[in-house]
C-alpha cells in the first residue's frame, strides 16, 4: 500500500458496521467502568420544535397570486457510505432549493447507510444545525448505522421504515496496526458529543450515549395511563433498552415503544400521513430527487472511469513517447475524478486510492500536507507535479528521436 493511501486511511477515521451484523454491533469496554446511574424523564415527542407550516414565498415569477402557495417537500436519497453517498453537499443543495420558497419548507433525508467518514460527519453536523433552524428537516430511515445514525439524530423528526434500524454509533480510529475502537478521552468526548446532538433535537441524551458505549445501559418505564416514558441510566426501568454487551441499535418496534421516533412509514404517502401533512397543502418538489440522482450518476460514472484508468495505467509502462503521453493523459483523468468525485478517488467506493505511483517521490511535502488537510486540491497539485515531470521526459524523448 502506498504511503499516501495509508495516510488517507489514518485521516478518514471510519464509523462503520461490520457487514455480517444486521442489528447490533458488539463493542468491548476499554478500561472504563459504567457511569453512575441517573434518572432522566423522557422529553416530549421529537419534532415538537419543527417549524410550523406556512405558505411558501417566492414560488417563482408569474405564479398565480390568488392561489395559496403549497409547502414544498424535498426528498433527498442518502444511500451509501457517509462521505460518499451520504454527504453534506446534497443537503446544502436541497437547502438552497428550499430557500427559494421561503422558510418552513420540508427536507426529507431518506437514509440507507452503514456509516463512514468522521470528517464528513462533522460537516453534516454543522450543515443540519443550520438548516433545521429555518426548515423542517426529517430523517426517514431504512438503515442508519454509526455515522448515518449520528446524521439522523440531528433531525427533530425521525421516521423508520418497517424494518428500519438506527444506532451503534461506534467510533473507530486508524492506527499503524489497523482500525480499533476509540478509547480514553477520544471515546469520552465522542460519547458526550452524541448525547449533545440527541438533546439538541429534544431527545434523551443517555440513549445516545448507549449507542456509543455498551457499558452505559438504559432502561425505561412507560406510564400505562399517559404513555409518558421515563429513561434510566441503569436497569431500574421496567423495559431494558440496551445491555452491556452491545451498543444500542433501535428497531422500528423498540424505537416506537419508547417514543424515540415519530412514526413508521414504508411509502411516501404513509410518511406524509405520519407527518400529519394536510392533503392539498404541500407538493413534492422534483428538485430533491434530481439532486440525489445527479450525485449518484456522478459517482457511478467516476467509478467506471477510475477502474479504466487503473487498468490502462498497467499497460502504459515504458519510456517511449507514446507510453509517456498515455500516462500524462491518464494522470489528467485522475485529476478530473479528484475534482468531480473525491470519495471515488479516495477509494471509499472501492477500487483503491487513485494516485500515480511516483507521487510520493515527486511530492513528499504534499503527501504530508494531505495527511492533515485531507483536501483533494492537495492531491490534484501533487499529480500536477507528476504530469510536469512526464512532460519533461516527453520533450527529452522527442528531442532524442529528432
Amino acid at each position: 500500500m502506498s504511503r499516501l493511501a495509508h495516510i488517507a486511511g489514518l485521516g478518514l477515521m471510519r464509523l462503520v458496521l461490520p457487514c455480517m451484523v444486521l442489528l447490533l454491533v458488539a463493542t468491548t469496554a476499554h478500561g472504563q467502568g459504567s457511569a453512575p446511574a441517573r434518572t432522566d424523564p423522557a422529553k416530549p415527542a421529537p419534532g415538537a420544535k419543527a417549524p410550523a407550516a406556512k405558505p411558501a414565498a417566492g414560488a417563482g415569477k408569474g405564479a398565480d397570486e390568488t392561489k395559496p402557495r403549497l409547502q414544498q417537500v424535498f426528498i433527498v436519497d442518502m444511500a451509501g457510505m457517509v462521505g460518499a453517498g451520504l454527504r453534506h453537499d446534497e443537503m446544502v443543495a436541497a437547502e438552497k432549493e428550499a430557500d427559494k420558497f421561503g422558510p418552513n419548507q420540508i427536507i426529507v433525508l431518506k437514509i440507507n447507510s452503514g456509516g463512514g467518514s468522521v470528517t464528513e460527519g462533522d460537516k453534516i453536523s454543522r450543515t443540519l444545525g443550520r438548516i433545521r433552524d429555518k426548515h423542517r428537516v426529517v430523517a426517514w430511515i431504512e438503515e442508519a448505522i454509526s455515522g448515518a445514525a449520528f446524521t439522523a439524530m440531528h433531525c427533530r423528526e425521525i421516521y423508520f421504515m418497517k424494518f428500519g434500524t438506527m444506532g451503534s454509533i461506534t467510533k473507530f480510529q486508524s492506527t499503524e496496526s489497523g482500525q480499533v475502537s476509540a478509547t480514553g478521552r477520544d471515546l469520552e468526548a465522542w460519547i458526550e458529543r452524541v448525547a449533545e446532538v440527541a438533546e439538541g433535537a429534544d431527545r434523551n441524551g443517555d440513549v445516545g450515549r448507549a449507542m456509543v458505549y455498551s457499558p452505559i445501559v438504559v432502561s425505561y418505564t412507560k406510564d400505562p395511563k399517559t404513555g409518558k416514558v421515563t429513561f434510566y441510566r441503569d436497569a431500574s426501568g421496567e423495559v431494558m433498552l440496551s445491555d452491556e454487551k452491545d451498543n444500542l441499535t433501535f428497531t422500528a418496534t423498540s424505537a416506537m415503544d419508547c417514543g424515540y421516533i415519530n412514526g413508521v412509514a414504508d411509502t411516501e404517502q404513509e410518511l406524509f400521513e405520519a407527518m400529519q401533512l394536510t392533503p392539498g397543502s404541500y407538493e413534492v418538489n422534483p428538485s430533491g430527487k434530481k439532486i440525489s440522482d445527479a450525485w449518484q450518476k456522478t459517482l457511478e460514472r467516476c467509478k467506471e472511469q477510475a477502474i479504466s484508468i487503473q487498468q490502462d495505467l498497467q499497460l502504459a509502462g515504458g519510456n517511449d513517447a507514446a507510453a509517456i503521453g498515455k500516462r500524462i493523459k491518464l494522470y489528467k483523468q485522475m485529476q478530473d475524478i479528484w475534482r468531480q468525485a473525491p470519495p471515488v478517488a479516495m477509494g471509499m467506493e472501492g477500487g483503491g486510492f487513485l494516485i500515480p505511483p511516483e507521487v510520493e517521490s515527486l511530492a513528499p511535502d504534499l503527501v504530508e500536507k494531505f495527511q492533515t488537510s485531507m483536501d483533494p486540491k492537495v492531491v490534484i497539485e501533487a499529480i500536477d507535479r507528476c504530469i510536469k515531470e512526464l512532460q519533461k521526459q516527453l520533450a527529452a524523448s522527442r528531442k532524442r528521436s529528432n
